[in-house]
């Protein structure tokens, strides 16, 4: 499990965790997936989405970045299983996202926003080796 929830007194919060930051985006799709739908799935669909974030900072791209995907879970019932992001520049990446169509009914955790609040990305040297670090809230 590449996330953990944290306990907060209104919201709903989480921390992602990945090897580096693309993998952090990565990683946060298929999890805020996962943590709605309640399960996890493997599939071998071919449907994805293509997304390209371009801000001043890798913390406003990735907010915009799970916008979208919570968006897609809400409205499209995407269940997001894997995702592939690349770099452009320093503050712009693509990430390819794939997905499983399911049903409104399938959703067993409702989230309604990702808020910026105390939102960050950080990293820290775990056993000689650098990992990346997210904490969000979300509203619910």
């Amino acid at each position: 499990m590449n996330y953990k929830i944290i306990d907060h007194t209104a919201d709903f919060a989480v921390e992602f965790h990945g090897n580096s930051v693309t993998e952090l985006f990565e990683i946060s799709a298929v999890s805020l997936s996962e943590i709605i739908f309640d399960r996890k799935i493997d599939v071998a669909e071919k449907s994805s989405i293509e997304l390209v974030f371009s801000n001043e900072s890798i913390e406003i791209n990735y907010i915009d970045f799970l916008r979208e995907i919570l968006y897609n879970i809400n409205q499209n019932y995407y269940f997001f299983y894997k995702c592939d992001a690349a770099f452009l520049s320093e503050t712009a990446l693509s990430i390819k996202c794939f997905y499983s169509q399911l049903r409104k009914k399938d959703i067993k955790n409702e989230i309604k926003a990702v808020t910026y609040h105390e939102c960050g990305i950080k990293n820290k040297l775990i056993k000689s080796q650098k990992k990346y670090f997210a904490k969000v809230i979300f509203d619910i």
